[in-house]
């Protein structure tokens, strides 16, 4: 009897056991997606979804190949995003997860107003984290989502997915996460710089081939919700001493007389910006007073000294400041978050002032731009005198 108790005991503990593993999946039977992206047209949202074959991405000795590396693009339509997002269900073939997702991209409609409502949607699915990279573009979206790697890599180290690595070598648009985003969205004169992405590639050849590539042109300025317009090239040159959180390293290239070929390269550390409001009869002045360290590249010996040489940066970092605020300004653009200082640093001005105009840029203005630049590798250089 006693024999007949244990083999049943024996048993029985087995089969607690197997029960654990009875749900359980192997990773190739599920769809996780890596990326997705957003548009809407036509009263209709599209969902987009990036599956990345991850046999691709498993331990080896060298890149992957491309028939290895295959990305799917997955398309759902809908009169909302829900249904968009049901609308992939359909064809997926296997349970699909959005647990893995690490970039979102926004197409240039979707910035238009439905930022509250997308969102609603993807977080409360439950799935989505609050770390994903967030970028918006004035490109297909398919075609960024199905952008190459260099030299046959994996597509999970392209810049959507990793852009802190290249923007800790040439900060050229900050990078952000969601959680950044919706915590812009949340206050009423928040200005959040959500970068731009595009697939366009002329620098890279394979060959005869140029591949598509990811890069970062510029930044849209997300304000209440909605999208102010989106800034690329030089008129984003002063945002970048004023209103970026971190700027790590970027190439400050100081023109001569000729106002052609650079006599001095600089490269730019850590910018900062301090502002003092005054208010004026026809508005409110901002002074700026920006601190900047940096380090000599380049020096054709055309500026005879350190001193000489950081006045003349100085003024060129100044010009780009005032460019930048007058042209965007001039398109109702607040690329330096100069609405958002007022609301929290002077509240009664800003009701005063700002609260509820059309234009809320309208009555801000510029006024003085100190700009105090400090080469520290200065003593390095021996200079004529």
């Amino acid at each position: 009897m006693n024999r007949w108790m244990s083999m049943s005991c024996l048993v029985m503990g087995c089969l607690i056991l197997l029960t654990g593993c009875w749900d359980s999946k192997e990773v190739q039977s599920i769809n996780f997606i890596t990326a997705i992206g957003i548009d809407y047209q036509d009263n209709q949202y599209i969902a987009y979804a990036q599956l990345i074959d991850f046999s691709s991405i498993a331990k080896q000795e060298g890149p992957t190949s491309r028939e290895g590396s295959q990305i799917w693009i997955g398309q759902g339509k809908g009169s909302t995003l829900s249904m968009a997002m049901n609308n992939l269900y359909e064809t997926a073939q296997q349970q699909t997860l959005w647990t893995h997702v690490k970039a979102i991209v926004l197409s240039k409609n979707a910035l238009n107003g439905r930022l509250e409502d997308i969102f609603n949607t993807l977080l409360h699915s439950g799935q989505l984290r609050y770390t994903p990279w967030i970028y918006a573009t004035e490109q297909n979206i398919p075609e960024v989502l199905s952008a190459s790697a260099l030299l046959n890599q994996s597509a999970q180290t392209i810049e959507l997915f990793e852009p802190m690595r290249l923007y800790k070598q040439h900060s050229g648009f900050e990078p952000i996460r969601l959680h950044q985003l919706l915590d812009g969205l949340r206050e009423p004169a928040a200005v959040v710089l959500l970068p731009s992405v595009t697939n366009k590639n002329q620098t890279w050849y394979n060959g005869d081939e140029a591949p598509s590539l990811i890069r970062m042109d510029g930044f849209y300025v997300i304000s209440n919700g909605k999208s102010q317009g989106k800034v690329a090239g030089a008129d984003a040159d002063g945002t970048r001493y004023v209103n970026y959180d971190h700027v790590y390293q970027y190439p400050l290239y100081v023109h001569g007389s000729d106002g052609k070929t650079p006599d001095l390269t600089l490269m730019l550390h850590n910018p900062k910006t301090r502002m003092k409001v005054r208010k004026r009869g026809d508005g409110v002045t901002f002074d700026l007073i920006t601190s900047v360290k940096s380090t000599i590249i380049e020096d054709h010996g055309t500026f005879r000294s350190p001193r000489v040489m950081e006045q003349e940066a100085g003024k060129q970092i100044e010009a780009q400041i005032r460019n930048t605020f007058e042209k965007n300004k001039s398109r109702k653009i607040d690329s330096f978050g100069l609405v958002e200082h007022l609301y929290r640093h002077n509240l009664a001005l800003w009701k005063e002032e700002v609260y509820q105009r059309t234009n809320p840029l309208e009555r801000l203005k510029l006024g003085k731009v100190e700009v105090h630049i400090d080469i520290l590798n200065a003593s390095t250089y021996k200079y004529s005198k």
